[in-house]
C-alpha cells in the first residue's frame, strides 16, 4: 500500500515537471507558433549579410511578427546573386511595399536587431501567405546609426560647398603665391617682369636708405634747418597777413553798413516821391482843378490846336515878307 502511494507521488511530480517543460519549450523553443498559421518570407540581400542567426526575432514598429529560420544563397552556381534570408511570419499580413533592414553592432557583440520597414505606407496591396512572397533586404551602414541621415546628408553639402570654394580659391592662391615669390629686382628692370611683394619690399629698402643718406648729410640737414627757420617765417607773416585781412574785413564790413543804411535812406525817399507823384498824378486826373481841366477838357484842346495853327500860318507870312525883303522886293509905301 505503501509502495502504491510513492509511485503516485513520484507520478504526480513526474507529471508536473513534464507539463512545466513543455510549457517551457513553448515559451522560448518557438511554440508560441504552434497554433499560428506562419508562412514563409524570403528576404533577398544582394549584398550579403552578417550575423543573423537561426531563431532570431523579427519586429515591424517594434513588435516581433517572426522568426529567421535560415539563411542560403539565391542561387549556388551564381553566389554573386547574394544570399536569401528565410523568415517564418507568424500570420501577420505584409504591405507589398517594404523591406529588411539589418543594423549591425557597433562593437561587433550580440544579435544584431533584424526589422521590417514599410517604405510606402499609401499602398493597399498586401504579399501573399503561401510562401513564396519575397521582398529587398539591405544591411544598413555602421556610420547611419552614429549620425542621422539628414545630418549626413548636410555634412555631405557643407563638404561639397567647401570643395567648390577651394576650387573657386585656387586661382587666387595661385596668383598670389606668384606674387610672393622672390624676384630680383634687376630682373624685373632688364627682363620687364611682373614686380613682387619681395621687389617692391628691396625697392621700399633702397628708397629708406636713399632717404637716409640725403638727410644723414650735414650740408641736407642745415638746409632743412634754413627751409624749416624760413617756413616759420613764413607762417609769422601769413599770420600777420591775416590779422590785417580781418582788419580791413572789418573796416569793409563797417562801410558796407553805412553804404546799406545810406541805400535804405535813399530808398525810402524814393518811395516818398513816388507816393507824391502818384498823389499829383491822381490830382491832375480829377476835373476840378487847372491842371484837371487842362489835360481833360476838350474845347481847351481844340482851341489851343487851332491857335497854334493860326501862329504856324502867321510864322510862314511872316517867311515870306523876310524872304521879299532880302531880295529887295518888298516895297514900303507912306501915307
Amino acid at each position: 500500500m505503501q509502495d502504491q502511494r510513492q509511485t503516485t507521488i513520484v507520478g504526480v511530480f513526474v507529471t508536473m515537471g513534464l507539463v512545466v517543460l513543455g510549457g517551457l519549450i513553448m515559451a522560448f523553443g518557438g511554440g508560441r507558433t504552434l497554433f499560428i498559421r506562419t508562412y514563409d518570407l524570403h528576404v533577398v540581400f544582394e549584398k550579403g549579410v552578417q550575423g543573423i542567426q537561426e531563431g532570431q526575432a523579427v519586429t515591424l514598429f517594434g513588435k516581433r511578427i517572426g522568426i529567421t529560420k535560415s539563411v542560403e544563397f539565391v542561387q549556388n552556381a551564381n553566389l554573386e546573386k547574394g544570399v536569401r534570408l528565410i523568415v517564418s511570419v507568424e500570420g501577420f499580413e505584409l504591405p507589398e511595399k517594404c523591406e529588411m533592414q539589418v543594423s549591425p553592432n557597433l562593437m561587433g557583440i550580440g544579435k544584431p536587431p533584424i526589422n521590417i520597414v514599410i517604405t510606402d505606407p499609401t499602398d493597399s496591396r498586401r504579399l501573399p501567405m503561401d510562401g513564396t512572397a519575397e521582398i529587398k533586404g539591405k544591411m544598413l551602414p555602421v556610420l547611419d546609426q552614429l549620425i542621422p541621415v539628414h545630418m549626413q546628408q548636410t555634412f555631405q553639402s557643407a563638404a561639397d560647398h567647401i570643395g567648390e570654394l577651394a576650387a573657386t580659391l585656387k586661382p587666387a592662391a595661385e596668383n598670389l603665391a606668384r606674387l610672393m615669390e622672390a624676384r630680383a629686382m634687376q630682373d624685373v628692370d632688364e627682363k620687364h617682369l611682373t614686380a613682387t611683394l619681395d621687389t617692391v619690399i628691396q625697392r621700399f629698402d633702397m628708397t629708406l636708405q636713399s632717404l637716409n643718406a640725403i638727410v644723414g648729410d650735414p650740408g641736407n640737414q642745415e638746409n632743412i634747418r634754413v627751409a624749416l627757420a624760413n617756413a616759420r617765417e613764413i607762417s609769422e607773416s601769413t599770420a600777420k597777413t591775416m590779422e590785417h585781412v580781418r582788419e580791413i574785413s572789418a573796416d569793409v564790413a563797417r562801410d558796407m553798413n553805412k553804404l546799406l543804411s545810406a541805400l535804405a535812406s535813399g530808398i525810402d525817399d524814393m518811395s516818398t516821391l513816388l507816393r507824391r507823384l502818384d498823389q499829383t498824378v491822381a490830382i491832375m486826373q480829377q476835373k476840378t482843378g487847372t491842371v484837371g481841366r487842362l489835360l481833360n477838357d476838350d474845347r481847351l484842346y481844340e482851341e489851343l490846336l487851332l491857335t497854334a495853327r493860326r501862329m504856324t500860318s502867321m510864322l510862314e507870312d511872316l517867311r515870306e515878307v523876310l524872304d521879299q525883303a532880302k531880295q529887295g522886293k518888298l516895297r514900303i509905301k507912306a501915307f
